[in-house]
């Protein structure tokens, strides 16, 4: 296999010390998948008001040896059929699946780098600051949770210092005991009894059991390449696939001016929403037939203003309770996903003798979190071609959308779409919210198609890593839209 000499890879993280440590892991050495799953386990002690053990989502992964596109999927499920019930804890099994599969560094050597930072301490980061100001209220009712990140009722500030010395004797456990045992061993009976005693009934049979499961990307292919989405929930899963395959099968993105991109978005959005909302089956044929349905000046059926709302939310502000990270590495593999707790850290009720956040089954509808990644290969070079990242509420599926279609299909310089202005369309409201940057004639043509038009400071937040020739290649022509709207870090790293 040809491999990029000098080249490691690329990360991407809405926080910054978990980027920093999955790059260390690619300059290393590790894979992709190695990267990806660091990530998860340092975001849940940097990031645990989006992050944690008992987080649900989705991976996608680009295999260059098998030429294929696969989602691993770990979507919320109940733990119990009791109307008390909280979200099986499927993420450690599902990156133990992702590890096992795709990982070339010892799974413990991963867990251990996100275990020292919760046991020895790390200063508070702008992206975790910032979401126990918005969001730090939801664990006031749990006073464990509450004296840790709300000392005397003030959410930390950024550059405070954080230890979580119960979350590392966790971490610690599925390192040396190995991550089945939170499934069928000292510490699953542990999760069993300390959810109880919050409230929350665990059928231990069904945490037993309680797989992730590996599906084929069939539903998306577009100029010669598989484009898998990832997503924390089913729903927003669902909703991912019908609105990039509408707007990709309809092949108006790159026609039009600004005013028209943003409407065929909210029409291809409000059409999304609607399909979610069912159980019929996102394939090439419903894509096409629902593209048919985007075209001229049609907007989403006011009648269904509750499931707009619940998908596309009814404002632009940020939303903590999910995230979303990308790794690449030299070999041509990409790893992307999207997780989250359901709402901001989760229930706000943790287990205290494990250190971390239960989950509620349903995820937080209306103005609840949201975050999405995207992966593009070509099943027949078996080549790595873009990953792409949304995170900060319901208006990331926007963000993703815009920055990865005005670089691949308006072939935009990858290096300039940041600076582009973002919008978003809030369904609920029938409402396309913009930033400042958007042109005055792009807001009066919107209002003129019947949509309502408010200003929002920022939307979400969208990188994207693009390789035109493909990964793997001895010459690479790779370059970076690194959004300047987070408060993570992206990687794009090369060695001598």
């Amino acid at each position: 296999m040809d491999l990029t000499e000098g080249f490691y890879g690329t990360v991407v993280a809405e926080e910054p010390r978990a980027a920093l440590l999955a790059r260390d892991v690619l300059v290393d050495g590790g894979s992709a998948a190695d990267a990806a799953v660091t990530m998860f386990f340092a975001l849940s002690a940097t990031l645990p008001s989006s992050v944690g053990v008992t987080a649900s989502g989705s991976c996608v992964v680009h295999d260059p040896q098998s030429k294929t596109v696969q989602r691993l999927e770990f979507l919320p499920r109940p733990s119990s059929d009791a109307p008390n019930a909280t979200t099986l804890p499927l993420a450690p099994r599902a990156m133990f699946a992702l590890h096992a599969r795709h990982g070339t560094t010892p799974l413990g050597e991963l867990i251990i780098r996100a275990e020292r930072i919760a046991r020895f301490g790390a200063p508070v980061s702008r992206a975790l600051a910032q979401e126990l100001i918005e969001d730090g209220g939801a664990v006031a009712g749990d006073p464990n949770a509450a004296a840790l990140y709300r000392p005397g009722g003030r959410p930390l500030a950024q550059g405070a210092e954080l230890s979580q010395v119960v979350l590392a004797a966790t971490l610690a456990r599925l390192r040396s005991e190995g991550v089945g045992t939170l499934y069928s061993g000292a510490l699953g009976r542990a999760f069993v009894e300390g959810a109880a005693a919050a409230g929350y009934a665990v059928d231990p049979d069904r945490l037993r059991d309680a797989l992730p499961r590996w599906t084929p990307i069939t539903e998306i292919e577009h100029d010669n390449h598989l484009w898998g989405v990832a997503a924390p929930t089913e729903a927003d899963l669902r909703l991912a696939q019908a609105a990039l395959g509408m707007v990709l099968e309809s092949g108006d993105w790159a026609d039009g001016d600004d005013a028209a991109r943003a409407h065929l978005l909210a029409a291809a959005l409000g059409e999304a929403a609607l399909l979610a909302g069912t159980n019929t089956a996102i394939t090439p044929d419903v894509l096409r037939q629902a593209a048919s349905r985007i075209t001229g000046d049609r907007r989403a059926d006011s009648a269904n203003q509750p499931l707009l709302a619940a998908m596309l939310g009814t404002s632009s502000g940020h939303r903590a309770g999910a995230t979303s990270f990308f790794a690449v590495d030299s070999r041509g593999l990409g790893v992307g996903c999207a997780v989250g707790l359901g709402a901001p850290f989760g229930t706000g009720r943790t287990i205290p003798t494990l250190g971390v956040f239960l989950a509620p089954v349903r995820a937080e509808a209306v103005n609840g979190p949201g975050a999405f990644s995207l992966i593009v290969g070509n099943q027949n070079t078996g080549q790595f071609h873009m990953a792409a990242s949304g995170a900060g509420g319901r208006r990331a599926i926007s963000s993703m959308l815009e920055t990865v279609l005005d670089h691949w299909v308006r072939r935009i310089r990858i290096d300039d779409v940041p600076a582009l202005p973002h919008s978003h369309y809030a369904g609920g409201i029938n409402t396309i919210f913009v930033e400042p940057a958007t042109d005055a004639s792009v807001v009066g043509s919107l209002r003129q198609r019947g949509y309502q038009v408010a200003p929002a400071e920022t939307i979400a937040t969208g990188h994207a890593f693009r390789c035109v020739e493909g990964l793997p290649r001895r010459e690479i022509r790779c370059g970076v839209a690194k959004d300047p709207r987070s408060s993570g870090l992206m990687f794009f790293e090369f060695g001598g």
